[in-house]
């Protein structure tokens, strides 16, 4: 049987991350602990490799720099999908000048760096990790909300404006306990970003149509949202992919990618997008 071919992945690899974005959308602005050792998955990802294959792999969190493990999760995913291509890790780039080999991981097209730019005030602190990060001389190209950094040995991090978030699946109610929206489940599915962009999310090794549906169990478990049982229950009723269910399942769970799940209800149905100014957490 042919490989399943999906053109991109997400790799979610921790909860933790260093600043406070108001309405992430992975709740990582909270204490949400967590994060994922490559020694415990590259089994399951290995038989994941007999079974598809991707074009484009993203690394994520929360800060996926903050993951101690991020330089062997990125030799373990090329080893796993020795295809063309590096691993592409979304950062915000505050750990960049922390992080043992990995520079000379990108170097080695084992992976490269996007930079987010959460807050328009950080943009000159950020450019300066860059270009310490780089090796001289570098090429700076820029553009309304793009700045691309190319250096001697054409080692090249994108740092992108994305300073507006939407409103979060977890909000605070009247009483100021954490909790979720109560929506029209294909209104909240028609606007959704992540809906509706051809990407499945890998989290602990299963493969979830949604990031937030994956994490709301576990975030629940750390924080106890202020939510009905039944809601509780909905929560854990999501059916990812995985690998034992691969062969009965996949069909299935391909064909509804483009519609919406039972757990759509908890996020918002409106567009609220608002300009964030996340600060360090400790700062």
């Amino acid at each position: 049987m042919p490989k399943k071919v999906i053109p991109k992945i997400e790799f979610y690899i921790t909860n933790v991350c260093n600043l406070t974005c108001d309405h992430c959308n992975r709740f990582n602005n909270y204490k949400f602990k967590g994060w994922q050792k490559w020694d415990d998955l590259k089994d399951t990802y290995s038989r994941w490799a007999e079974l598809i294959d991707t074009n484009h792999r993203v690394m994520l969190g929360g800060e996926p720099l903050l993951n101690p493990d991020v330089i062997k999760w990125c030799q373990g995913l090329k080893k796993t999908w020795p295809g063309p291509g590096a691993t592409e890790i979304i950062t915000n780039g505050y750990r960049l000048n922390h992080v043992p080999g990995l520079y000379e991981s990108m170097q080695s097209n084992l992976l490269f760096l996007r930079v987010t730019l959460h807050n328009i005030n950080e943009k000159d602190f950020l450019i300066n990790e860059i270009k310490t990060f780089l090796r001289e001389p570098i090429i700076m190209e820029e553009d309304t909300s793009l700045w691309i950094f190319t250096d001697r040995n054409r080692v090249r991090i994108e740092l992108v404006l994305e300073d507006q978030f939407g409103e979060s699946a977890i909000i605070r109610n009247s009483i100021n306990n954490l909790t979720l929206h109560q929506s029209d489940p294909v209104k909240a599915h028609d606007i959704c970003c992540m809906a509706h962009n051809g990407t499945v999310h890998f989290i602990h090794g299963k493969i979830y149509k949604c990031g937030p549906a994956a994490l709301f169990n576990e975030f629940d478990q750390q924080h106890q949202l202020d939510i009905s049982d039944e809601d509780r229950i909905l929560l854990s009723a999501y059916k990812p992919l995985t690998v034992d269910n691969f062969e009965e399942y996949q069909e299935e769970f391909f064909k509804n990618l483009e519609n919406p799940i039972s757990q759509c209800k908890f996020c918002p149905e409106e567009h609220n997008m608002r300009t964030i100014y996340p600060l360090v957490k400790g700062a």
